[in-house]
């Protein structure tokens, strides 16, 4: 762990429980310790030192707080509605690497009945920049169709066999990574822009958008 989170970090006081405060009984954590606290929310570091300890929580006063100097990327990539469960395996990495945000759209050959718990997917992402270092959480933004996504950003490109090499890529449009099945025909006319990748197998889309995070930012 890098840090723990907590809300209220930046406050004098705080309490910390629930996982949090499991993760401080797991590494034996004692009065007086002190240990870092992040909100993820206003690019600083909080150094707080724990007063009290009970069976439920901890207790702890603010020391001092510092800058974090910002490591992410303005990334955004689009990804089509596949299997929450496939989603959540995959933040993480994503998270790791720094990607600023991603769009989800629903695509002609996404399952409709598949259902995004965003609530769920910001305590994953929580617990990643917990893990990694990460000082902000990545946003999330969600569209009907492709369509619509292209009304809000004009710029998108489609992530396609028929595209482009990914090389000349050059960062001016947000690349849509397609579901299981890819692009229908009407989506692939809908887009002018594609880029391809090089890969000489058939991805699954999980593999696809972590490879191109990768390609991009690493």
């Amino acid at each position: 762990m890098k840090f723990l989170y907590s809300k209220e970090a930046k406050n004098e006081q705080i309490r910390l429980d629930g996982e949090a405060f499991l993760h401080l009984k797991a590494r034996r954590a004692k009065l007086g310790e002190r240990i870092d606290v992040r909100n993820l929310t206003d690019g600083q570091n909080h150094i707080y030192e724990i007063v009290n300890l009970d069976k439920r929580g901890a207790e702890l006063n603010l020391i001092f707080s510092h800058d974090v100097e910002a490591r992410n990327s303005d990334l955004t990539l689009a990804w089509a509605v596949v299997d929450p469960k496939t989603i959540e395996k995959t933040l993480p990495g994503l998270n790791e690497m720094g990607v600023a945000k991603i769009v989800f759209f629903y695509g002609e050959f996404s399952q409709k009945n598949f259902k995004l718990d965003f609530s769920r997917l910001e305590r994953i992402l929580i617990s990643s920049c917990e893990q990694c270092g990460r000082n902000d959480l990545m946003k999330f933004e969600i569209y009907k169709s492709l369509d619509e996504l292209v009304k809000f950003y004009p710029n998108v490109a489609l992530i396609d066999f028929e595209g482009e090499n990914l090389d000349g890529y050059a960062g001016k449009e947000i690349l849509a990574i397609g579901p299981e099945g890819g692009f229908s025909q009407s989506e692939r006319e809908a887009v002018a822009k594609k880029y391809g990748l090089r890969a000489k197998n058939i991805l699954r889309s999980q593999t696809a958008i972590l490879g191109i995070a990768a390609k991009i930012l690493i």
